[in-house]
């Protein structure tokens, strides 16, 4: 009998580290700190361009002239806000935008213009189609935008 009472604790001992292990991961997981590699939407290749992984010093420096397109748009500076590059590829990029004191946040999409960075579009809802015409941004990346009358169309 003793036995089976050590096999119960050794059951229910394993059980709540086993919890406590899955608790820390989902905790983690849920707050950015880990993520599933090339699993989520946002870090799918765009269609017409293979994004850029790496980090060369010049794509270091691509991101850093989005994030300063993106500031110089919403207004903000990095030091009330963080701006993030999901992905990007020479001519498209798409990230977040969130203030540091905010609990939610934005996304942008931006275009390379003759060289140069612009953040074309940055909110929670879709662009407008009359914002995003001009760029010709991919359907990968802008799968869908607003008409004229604020409806939801696909492209």
């Amino acid at each position: 009998m003793e036995n089976k009472g050590f096999w119960k604790i050794g059951f229910i001992l394993i059980s709540v580290i086993l919890l406590i292990v899955v608790g820390m991961l989902a905790f983690l997981f849920g707050r950015g700190d880990i993520g599933l590699n090339n699993t989520n939407k946002e870090n799918l290749s765009l269609a017409t361009e293979k994004p850029i992984v790496t980090s060369t010093p010049n794509s270091v420096l691509e991101i850093e002239s989005i994030k300063e397109a993106v500031y110089e748009k919403t207004g903000l500076t990095s030091e009330v806000a963080d701006v993030t590059v999901s992905q990007y590829t020479s001519n498209y990029a798409k990230g977040g935008v969130k203030e540091k004191e905010a609990v939610g946040g934005a996304y942008f999409i931006a275009a390379k213009v003759d060289n140069e960075w612009i953040c074309v579009y940055d909110g929670q809802s879709h662009p407008t189609c009359q914002q995003i015409e001009p760029f010709d941004f991919p359907k990968s990346l802008v799968p869908e935008c607003l008409d004229g009358a604020n409806k939801v169309v696909e492209r």
